[in-house]
């Protein structure tokens, strides 16, 4: 029994999946490339990603702002490269969703959705700290040099007021790492009329699964956190079973079957679970409703249409009626594309009708 189902009773949906992953240098550890070691890999690397002549033709990945691309993305001497393979990161690696710590200072760094990997807390490289002149000089992510003088400086609390000419700001210092020359702050400096931008640590390509790291003080061991990302396509199907439909019961006391003969059908053989052998098919040429049913006692009889007078002449109790177990999906080619099952039996009365919703997912 089929029936054909309407466009507008179908209807689709899209949806991302989200996976996390954590990964570690011992499965897949950091490789450098620079022009002395690896170099195709280096310029392959630069001539895609990190382009002088970068613009919306042929820019991959996402930037904040395409006009600060040198910024964004900074070149190096050399790159340390995470690359994952496609089925631990799907379509593409999920926005906003990398952490990686690095092991040896426990510094965590995270992705700005817009592929640029910066650290938590935000860092400025130190070129120069004199506190007999109450000066410190930093470099910010567009290597644009900041003289500022030293105001305020509370060893307890680490508070220091940085000025630049009348303007000034209040920060509190994490840490100063004299082995490194950066300096660590809780909060991003900001100075009216300065723009200083916090370090660049790298950058994820997440359609490619391509993690680049171009501050080469990170060590080579890290713990790495993300997600990937699978698109999953819904179709909803309305099944409707109107009054009446579908109520031809295959019950073999409800039906008459008509044979047209048989023939031999060879099974193919299953290697240790049976052989093959002969088996007759017989051919159905018609299959027909009987025109009276019988109770269970054998003791009465009646039509199909007695239900509708009088459902207490039904000496069966269930009017023959088929129960709905299984639902099944073809194409306009009659190929079965989803089987749907029931949590229990629905009885198909004849006179009501029954809306059943199919979900299946791609």
């Amino acid at each position: 029994m089929l029936k054909t189902i309407s466009k507008s009773n179908i209807t689709q949906r899209s949806f991302n999946a989200y996976k996390e992953w954590v990964i570690t240098n011992d499965a897949y550890p950091i490789e450098s490339a620079s022009l002395s070691n690896n170099k195709s890999k280096y310029k392959s690397i630069l001539t895609k990603y990190y382009r002088d002549d970068a613009n919306v033709f042929n820019l991959y990945g996402s930037v904040s702002n395409i006009a600060n691309i040198t910024s964004e993305r900074t070149r190096a001497s050399q790159l340390n490269i995470i690359s994952l393979p496609q089925n631990k990161y799907g379509e593409q690696i999920k926005p906003n969703s990398v952490v990686y710590t690095d092991l040896n200072s426990s510094t965590r760094f995270v992705d700005n959705g817009k592929s640029e990997l910066t650290s938590t807390s935000p860092l400025y490289n130190i070129v120069s700290l004199d506190l007999h002149l109450s000066q410190i000089v930093i470099v910010d992510n567009d290597l644009e040099q900041f003289t500022l003088t030293i105001g305020d400086l509370d060893l307890e609390s680490g508070e220091v007021v940085l000025t630049f000419g009348s303007d000034s700001d209040s920060v509190i210092i994490a840490r100063i790492d004299f082995n490194t020359s950066t300096l660590v702050t809780t909060s991003d400096i900001d100075i009216p009329n300065l723009s200083i931008d916090k370090l660049s640590y790298g950058n994820v390509f997440y359609s490619d699964g391509l993690i680049v790291l171009t501050n080469n003080t990170l060590s080579d061991r890290y713990r790495l956190t993300y997600k990937s990302t699978k698109t999953i396509h819904e179709t909803e199907v309305l099944v409707s079973v109107n009054e009446g439909q579908f109520n031809y019961s295959q019950n073999p006391s409800a039906v008459e079957v008509t044979l047209s003969g048989s023939y031999d059908f060879t099974t193919t053989a299953v290697t240790n679970a049976f052989p093959s052998q002969t088996k007759k098919i017989k051919e159905v040429l018609d299959i027909k409703r009987k025109q009276t049913y019988t109770g269970t006692t054998g003791s009465k009889q009646g039509t199909w249409n007695d239900y509708f007078e009088s459902s207490s002449t039904d000496p069966t109790g269930s009017y023959l009626t088929p129960f709905i177990t299984t639902i099944g999906l073809y194409d306009n080619d009659n190929n079965m594309i989803a089987v749907a099952k029931l949590p229990k039996p629905i009885k198909n009365l004849p006179d009501y009708d029954v809306n059943f919703i199919v979900r299946l997912d791609t």
